[in-house]
């Protein structure tokens, strides 16, 4: 470890300037690192106290009386829209549709709305023939579509508040087409709203269908149950800030009209209309018991995309409602707790040290001999954050370093896309919605393969640091974790990342086509 006399005469040559700032980087690194391992321990301690040892679940704490015998007391029952935002989804409408009439709900008092924003002539008619199929069964179910995609899936819910499609309804679930809600999901989640005003919105967890597929599922699987049955849970135990996940959940309609309704100016409409409704007072309820099945992204492609959307969007969201969230009236706690921890450490700092430092610090490190990284930052703190992710999957944890490796890759399109959302760069609008394969009978068995740059040039740049440290430095300790680092970077350049295990997927799923792209 270099001295600070040391670093004074360094700092006198422009190899030394560069070693000063190499050292800096790796302090701010490292601090960025326990800001990350702190959010992750305390929210799983958090999860694990109110999930095993709290004398009630927090969602005790709100009224919900169970409805009626709905055939004898149907009109006691509240009007709710199901609404099924689409596009282009071939494989799955018409079961998303199916899901959506089948719910256990009064029939006079349910519609349907199917938002369809396809422009695909067989997904226009598959869903125009489903709609009428119920309708001819006696359900209330309408299509509404758009002669353009302003604003993507919130610009399609904005439109059909803004036209009246909604007026008379009192509350609105909202299911993207690959989730297939119980019947009695409605029955479940409606009381909460029925009986407290305040709520806004009643989130259900999510759960997968086919996360055994690949190992591209099954890592997903395991960062997602982190997120649904930690952090969320754990925000809403304690009164902490919780988004609407986009689906799976049933809203108040005053609550979003209230609170501006839904807004285009974000690739996450849910999280910003969420924010806006939070600031405005209205709280929220997340139902860890209660499950709604959906489709995880089994394509590279189509995972790539939907993670740019997932990274950039709340960058931009913070980006705009930075001075909202400060000049708000909720307490100084959650103030800091959306800015520090909510978007700094989970939506920035996680991605910025997973490229910059372990896949670019610390590889130019077994080049300059004078920076010294600690111990605790390459081992310690990467262990607590790894186990406390995969303490919420099943057997998971033979999967920890197969998930670091992945998170790690992945962090070249996230750290770019969360660069892009602070920057309002060209990208930043962009939306590809999320190809899913379902069970439809018109999947395709075609995949459409291409290369990615940026993850070839990665793979040969650890890789080369990888053979320089072992065979010009003698060092194990690094060289070891960047040899198989730079074969993730190699197998993700190479998009061979979604290969389907064999018997590994609970039910058969059928191969989709890969739109094609260039990143």
């Amino acid at each position: 470890m270099v001295s600070l006399d040391q670093y004074h005469v360094l700092g006198t040559t422009l190899y030394g300037v560069y070693v000063v700032f190499l050292q800096s980087m790796i302090y701010v690194a490292g601090c960025l690192t326990l800001l990350v391992a702190a959010d992750r321990l305390v929210h799983s301690a958090l999860a694990l106290y109110y999930r095993k040892f709290a004398r009630k679940p927090p969602e005790a704490k709100y009224k919900a009386e169970e409805l009626p015998d709905m055939s004898l007391y149907a009109s006691m029952y509240p009007m709710v829209v199901v609404q099924l935002p689409m596009f282009n989804e071939t494989e799955v409408c018409e079961e998303a549709i199916d899901y959506a009439c089948q719910l256990d709900w009064p029939t006079s008092r349910l519609k349907v709305q199917v938002m369809d924003d396809s422009t695909d002539e067989l997904t226009r008619q598959l869903v125009d023939d489903k709609v009428l199929e119920w309708q001819e069964r006696g359900f209330i179910i309408e299509c509404l579509r758009r002669d353009n995609r302003e604003g993507y899936k919130g610009g399609a819910m904005k439109q059909a508040m803004d036209e009246g499609h909604l007026d008379g309804y009192e509350f609105a679930a909202v299911f993207d087409a690959d989730f297939r809600p119980d019947k009695d999901f409605l029955l479940k989640t409606v009381p909460y709203l029925n009986d407290n005003p305040k709520i806004g919105f009643v989130q259900a967890r999510w759960t997968f269908t086919n996360s055994q597929a690949s190992f591209l599922t099954r890592v997903q699987e395991l960062s997602l149950n982190y997120h649904v049955k930690c952090e969320q849970y754990a925000r809403f135990a304690t009164g902490a800030f919780f988004n609407f996940n986009g689906t799976a959940g049933v809203w108040r309609l005053k609550c979003i009209e209230d609170s501006g309704g839904w807004n285009g100016r974000t690739t996450v409409e849910d999280m910003d209309l969420s924010l806006r409704c939070y600031l405005n007072g209205w709280r929220f309820v997340f139902l860890y018991d209660v499950e709604c099945l959906n489709e995880l992204p089994s394509s590279f492609y189509a995972y790539r995309k939907q993670q740019h959307r997932w990274s950039c969007g709340p960058m931009q969201l913070w980006r705009q409602a930075m001075s909202s969230v400060w000049e708000s009236k909720i307490p100084l706690w959650q103030k800091l707790y959306l800015n520090v921890f909510f978007f700094g450490s989970r939506m920035f700092a996680t991605h910025f040290i997973a490229l910059v430092f372990y896949c670019t610090i610390v590889p130019l490190s077994l080049f300059v001999p004078e920076v010294h990284i600690p111990f605790w930052a390459l081992v310690y703190v990467p262990a607590v954050v790894t186990l406390s992710t995969a303490a919420f999957t099943p057997e998971a944890w033979y999967r920890c370093v197969v998930y670091v490796l992945f998170e790690n890759a992945m962090s070249v399109v996230k750290l770019g896309a969360v660069v892009a959302g602070l920057l309002e760069l060209k990208n930043a609008h962009e939306w590809v919605v999320t190809t899913k394969k379902g069970t439809s009978k018109f999947g395709s068995n075609t995949q459409l393969r291409c290369m990615y740059v940026r993850e070839l040039l990665m793979s040969i740049f650890v890789l080369t640091s990888a053979f320089f440290g072992l065979f010009m430095k003698h060092r194990w300790d690094f060289t070891v974790f960047l040899f198989f680092q730079g074969l993730v970077f190699l197998a993700f350049g190479l998009n061979m990342v979604d290969e389907k295990i064999e018997g590994g997927a609970p039910r058969k799923v059928k191969k989709g086509l890969y739109r094609t792209y260039t990143l």
